[in-house]
């Protein structure tokens, strides 16, 4: 029984000081400095900062069923296995054991193929580009469930071999929907400790703390982090702050000897608003989930946000920049340009790995946009890896709402289809 508990001891010590330098920079920045630092950064409109942003590798999970090139390469082993489009079984299936295996087969099958072609477009769109983008960000569910070979096939497929710097942050898959499911809360534990490893090693300075009393370990705190990312040149600047799963979400759970007590980051959030208040510089705030209560709150505090800087910043001539990036929704690829304040503040759908989808982020010191790729299979598109999609300009002032959907070339040509359809149908009516 010493030598069991010695062994575990051990193993969570070596997870335990993946965070040990957290606390003693947390609290470093002098907001004065950071704001007289960057507002007088002089633009040069050649000199661009990009950033590639997307969300979901989720290794393993089906792709969408609009997904059509993934949807191919299933197709002969869910037709074995009795499974639909869905990976559902057929109406009237015995299901049994090897039925169930042969599902989490295709599963596999979808969520590699649709890693390796999105992993495919971005190395190429990357080694097209004169400047290198700053860093990729992905915004959550970097696995399905947080197992240990899950996140092991995203750090070797991802993580180790990548061109650019990444900027990640956790969802619900990796730490919100394993909790309380998952043998001693291993899975979120697992998830956790590794990402709390990630942002030391990355130099992030991330809003968490860590205590220690006798064997047991405490970590406190919201996980977000705020990071400074430039073009090559360094002449061309944007904050990037990173909430992880949503801005309201806050648990505590215990695995073995480590107890995780996780805030909301709303409070983080708002004290760096208002440390970056001065700024013009872009600010890109980044989270897994931002539907329903979640756009609701994060509207509300960039209201009130932006109601108290905007008289300051416009005796300054400064045009706040800020927009919400997300992702969850594995079908939406979209920007929704919010009048908040009479400025327009983008909320933006990046895209997901299981439909293919991602975004690139340009700013050149005065304007911002953000485009949208679909990844293709080359062998499925006679060569072709990378379609590319609408840009939309995302800053400015503002009358009224607007609403763009990154729409691939086979749908524009669908929705062209069915309105000439509908002009067709209302001249024979009337």
């Amino acid at each position: 029984m010493q030598i069991l508990y010695y062994f575990t001891f051990i193993f969570f010590h070596s997870v335990i000081i993946a965070v040990e330098s957290f606390n003693e920079t947390i609290n470093d920045v002098n907001s004065t400095d950071v704001t007289t630092q960057f507002s007088s950064t002089k633009s040069d409109t050649n000199d661009i900062l990009t950033l590639l942003l997307m969300g979901d590798t989720q290794f393993h999970f089906p792709c969408e069923e609009d997904n059509v090139q993934c949807k191919l390469a299933s197709k002969r082993p869910r037709a074995f296995f009795q499974l639909d489009n869905r990976l559902e079984f057929q109406p009237g299936t015995l299901v049994n054991e090897t039925l169930r295996q042969g599902k989490e087969s295709c599963i596999r099958i979808e969520s590699r193929f649709a890693n390796r072609v999105q992993r495919q477009a971005l190395d190429l769109l990357i080694s097209s580009l004169d400047q290198k983008p700053a860093a990729l960000i992905i915004n959550g569910d970097l696995t399905d469930f947080g197992h240990h070979h899950q996140l092991q096939e995203f750090r070797q497929f991802w993580y180790n071999n990548f061109s650019i710097p990444f900027l990640l942050g956790l969802g619900n898959h990796d730490y919100e929907n394993n909790i309380n499911d998952c043998a001693l809360n291993f899975c979120a534990h697992t998830m956790l400790s590794w990402y709390a490893e990630y942002v030391k090693n990355r130099s992030l300075v991330a809003d968490i703390e860590r205590k220690t009393i006798n064997f047991d370990v405490e970590f406190s705190g919201s996980l977000a982090y705020t990071e400074r990312v430039c073009s090559s040149s360094g002449k061309t600047c944007a904050f990037v702050i990173q909430l992880n799963n949503a801005i309201d979400y806050s648990v505590s759970f215990s695995s073995v000897f480590v107890q995780w007590n996780l805030t909301s980051p709303m409070k983080y959030v708002h004290n760096e608003l208002n440390l970056l208040k001065g700024t013009s510089l872009p600010i890109l705030l980044n989270m897994h989930k931002c539907e329903n209560i979640h756009i609701h709150k994060v509207k509300m505090m960039l209201t009130r946000w932006l109601a108290g800087i905007k008289t300051e910043l416009e005796s300054n001539k400064k045009m706040p920049r800020v927009g919400v990036f997300y992702a969850h929704m594995h079908q939406r690829h979209e920007v929704h340009l919010h009048c908040i304040q009479g400025i327009k503040v983008p909320f933006v759908y990046v895209g997901s790995v299981p439909n293919n989808r991602f975004s690139k982020f340009d700013f050149n010191g005065v304007n911002g946009t953000v485009t949208g790729y679909k990844a293709r299979d080359s062998l499925l598109h006679n060569g072709e890896i990378l379609e590319k999609l609408e840009t939309i300009d995302l800053w400015g002032p503002c009358d009224s709402n607007e609403h763009y959907i990154f729409a691939d070339h086979v749908t524009r040509k669908r929705w062209l289809h069915l309105r000439k359809s509908r002009e067709q149908a209302m001249k024979v009516n009337s």
